[in-house]
């Protein structure tokens, strides 16, 4: 029985990975549950014991990637070892710069309306624990270097570089463009 569970959770996990990259690519309005049910491998009727509704599954990606995405940010915060300039720019990286280049950008904004529709308020509540998150990191700032000299909070700081993130990300066309722009950002915000 076990074994069962385990292989159940593998095969949702494997359509969720595939109806991603289907939702990525189409779009969420053109993409039919015949669509993620071929790009899973399956039977439309095996898709739908599964996940009953195109928004369900839809759901259960997005849930997975902000899931991701937090713990990737976390794992980049963590790092003690690491000065707070390479932290804060591997934890920009991890939400925001891993996706660029990889997406059709011809369904972005159909795709953050279905997703704000399904997920409510999960996509805000991750940004702005993420802003929370940098400020923190933030705080181990010299003072009188980088943001502290112009007598901004750690908080204001966090959110200068998430609001410069959000134009970099879709100002350049490759990851190592982005990660290049950020550190530039960061090192604004750091100081010397």
């Amino acid at each position: 029985m076990k074994h069962d569970a385990a292989e159940g959770n593998d095969r949702r996990a494997a359509i969720i990975e595939a109806a991603t990259r289907v939702f990525l690519r189409y779009g969420f309005k053109k993409t039919s549950m015949e669509d993620l049910a071929r790009a899973a491998g399956i039977s439309r009727q095996g898709l739908y014991l599964h996940f009953p509704t195109k928004e369900v599954l839809f759901k259960a990606g997005l849930l997975r990637l902000i899931e991701g995405s937090a713990a990737a940010v976390k794992l980049a915060l963590a790092d003690k070892d690491a000065p707070v300039d390479e932290r804060v720019l591997a934890a920009f990286v991890a939400i925001h710069g891993s996706s660029i280049g990889t997406l059709d950008s011809t369904h972005l904004g159909e795709l953050f309306e279905a997703a704000r529709e399904i997920v409510g308020t999960s996509i805000t509540e991750l940004e702005e624990g993420f802003v929370a998150d940098i400020a923190k990191v933030l705080r181990g700032v010299p003072p009188g270097t980088g943001f502290k000299s112009a007598d901004l909070t750690a908080k204001d700081a966090a959110q200068l570089l998430h609001d410069a993130s959000y134009g970099i990300k879709h100002a350049v066309a490759t990851q190592a463009a982005y990660r290049e722009r950020m550190r530039v950002a960061v090192r604004l915000v750091c100081g010397p």
